[in-house]
């Protein structure tokens, strides 16, 4: 009994209070992550195109790869 509520204890503390997971693919979007203003187009696992990477993972994306489509469009991730 006591190593279950131990097991219990460590999952719910080892979860980092700052990225609430809420998929495979996003966590909570962090609105104040800076980010160089760099065009090396992205598309983000939530089908959208960013202009880099950062800007992908300032949206909240876990996942991305480079694209030739422009900022704003719909992607095949």
């Amino acid at each position: 009994m006591n190593y279950k509520i131990f097991f219990v204890f460590i999952i719910f503390f080892s979860c980092s209070e700052d990225m609430e997971i809420i998929g495979d693919c996003f966590v909570a979007p962090d609105p104040e992550q800076i980010c160089p203003e760099i065009y090396e187009p992205v598309c983000a696992c939530n089908d959208l195109v960013y202009s880099n990477s950062c800007k992908a993972e300032k949206a909240g994306n876990l996942k991305w790869k480079l694209t030739n489509k422009d900022v704003g469009e719909n992607c095949d991730y």
